[in-house]
C-alpha cells in the first residue's frame, strides 16, 4: 500500500496554494502574517471567488525581494 503522506510523482506541483501552505512554505510564518504582507501590498495574492491563493513564483518573488532588501 502506497503512504499517503509522498506525493505521487506523477502528480503535478499545485499551481496555487493557500494561505496556510504559503505560510509553510515562507518558513513557518504565521496565516495572520501571510495576510498582513497582502494588505501592506507586498504579497500579491491571486483571488479565486473568496479564496485569497499564492503562485509558487509570487511566493519565490517575495523571498528574493527580502533577501535583496537585508
Amino acid at each position: 500500500m502506497a503512504d499517503e503522506e509522498t506525493p505521487d510523482a506523477d502528480e503535478p506541483e499545485p499551481l496555487l496554494y493557500d494561505a496556510d501552505a504559503a505560510a509553510r512554505i515562507l518558513g513557518g510564518i504565521s496565516k495572520a502574517m501571510v495576510y498582513r504582507y497582502v494588505q501592506y501590498k507586498q504579497l500579491h495574492p491571486v483571488k479565486l471567488g473568496t479564496r485569497t491563493l499564492f503562485t509558487m513564483a509570487e511566493l519565490q518573488r517575495f523571498v528574493r525581494e527580502r533577501q535583496q532588501a537585508g
